[in-house]
């Protein structure tokens, strides 16, 4: 995915939700992989490859964010929530 490109939730229509699920931990926890060896390990898991680019365009915003479980910025059909350490709860994003 083109660095410059507005990320599109739409592509991750057609994900399992256990698919989903191992996107967000992957995007919340690894600090140490490149954009290309996530996109290769998406690949591995099964996600088609269209797909598997779009996650890095998220990579910032859940590894400098906690998001409610499936309430992340890759979940179009939900409500964003991430957690606000002033107020101590989920608020949207």
């Amino acid at each position: 995915m083109d660095m410059n490109q507005e990320p599109n939730p739409a592509v991750f229509a057609d994900l399992s939700e256990q698919q989903l699920c191992n996107i967000e931990d992957v995007l919340s926890n690894d600090e140490v992989s490149s954009d290309e060896e996530l996109v290769d390990y998406f690949i591995e898991e099964g996600i088609p490859a269209d797909a598997a680019k779009e996650p890095v365009a998220y990579r910032n915003r859940y590894l400098l964010n906690i998001y409610k479980a499936g309430h992340g910025p890759i979940r179009e059909d939900r409500e964003t929530l991430r957690y606000d350490p002033y107020k101590r709860e989920f608020v949207p994003d």
